[in-house]
């Protein structure tokens, strides 16, 4: 790749490979974790109280870890089925 890319495109770079990442884990997880692990995972990060943790003094942590939490949660909460 002969072109360079700046911080900014780089840091997005790097968001978008975690994004991936992420999101070939949790469909792995969804598949192989019992309804009672994942229950048990979306109950676990829930109860994290990350108000008093030293990672949430910085607002950009803060918002990461509040979007994990609610990716997490969106994806092992049982949705509703609609007909």
């Amino acid at each position: 790749m002969s072109n360079t890319l700046s911080a900014d495109q780089e840091l997005v770079s790097d968001i978008v490979a975690c994004q991936l990442v992420i999101k070939q884990l949790l469909d792995v997880i969804d598949i192989i974790a019992p309804a009672e692990v994942r229950d048990k995972m979306s109950a676990q990060l829930r109860a994290i109280d990350f108000t008093s943790h030293p990672a949430a003094a910085d607002p950009v942590t803060l918002r990461g870890i509040q979007k994990a939490i609610a990716l997490i949660e969106m994806k092992f909460t049982p949705q509703e089925e609609t007909h």
